[in-house]
């Protein structure tokens, strides 16, 4: 995120997308060693990333130590935080 645009409020597609691209290229790799199942959340402000045993825990912790991040929920070595099942899983 550039100066210029760090007080621009982004939408939760811009945030999930950024989330996303740093998790990948800074997180996904160090996490998956010992991170297992945990939950991150990933500050798109700064690309620093909190655990937490659960995704409640993984944004207070996350909200508490950055009061004025944007955070992109996952789940270390799942494709996304939580599984929305079949039903959603088929959804058009």
């Amino acid at each position: 995120m550039t100066e210029d645009n760090k007080n621009a409020i982004p939408d939760t597609r811009d945030i999930a997308e950024r989330g996303e691209a740093i998790y990948k290229e800074k997180w996904e790799a160090k996490l998956a060693k010992d991170s297992e199942g945990k939950f991150v959340a990933i500050n798109i402000v700064n690309g620093d990333a909190v655990l937490g045993d659960t995704s409640e825990e993984a944004i207070r912790r996350a909200q508490e130590q950055y009061p004025k991040g944007y955070f992109h929920l996952m789940r270390v070595g799942h494709r996304s935080a939580f599984n929305a099942g079949w039903y959603m899983s088929h959804a058009d």
